[in-house]
């Protein structure tokens, strides 16, 4: 196999990574929703959240530290040697501009969110991060099609 093309992939361990990290950060975003939009309840002053959603959310940003060292973990060799032999490069740039969607977007509800604005910034993130599964899927299955194993 050509040696150049070989360095695209990624090892065992950082595929695995990858995969966990996002599984990880997906499933937490997920029981955040369900618990937020379908668990309420209704109380005197409004509804009543549901314990489990702070929790979900301290899991979830976690979730999000771990995902940003893992994906930042891709830039020096897997982005870097795919971007200069031209592979795969479109679902490449959407995973990365999807990440870095979720990157701002969890920030701005972090640190700048007010009423107003955090409804908006909450439905593009968790939009975004439906989308992630599928954009990760496609760059890998295309990728692997275009890259001997």
């Amino acid at each position: 196999m050509n040696q150049r093309l070989d360095t695209i992939r990624l090892g065992s361990w950082q595929e695995g990574a990858v995969y966990a990290a996002t599984a990880l950060l997906f499933l937490t975003g997920i029981v955040w929703l369900g618990a937020h939009y379908f668990l309420a309840t209704p109380g005197d002053y409004g509804p009543t959240i549901h314990p489990a959603e702070p929790w979900m959310l301290r899991f979830h940003g976690a979730a999000a530290m771990l995902d940003l060292v893992v994906y930042g973990s891709l830039l020096p060799i897997h982005v870097r040697r795919a971007w200069s032999l031209r592979r795969n490069i479109p679902l490449g740039i959407g995973v990365l501009s999807l990440m870095a969607g979720l990157t701002i977007t969890g920030y701005l509800l972090y640190y700048a969110g007010d009423e107003d604005t955090r409804p908006i910034y909450s439905a593009v993130h968790w939009i975004i991060g439906l989308v992630v599964p599928l954009a990760l899927l496609l760059h890998v299955v295309t990728g692997r099609r275009r890259v001997p194993v």
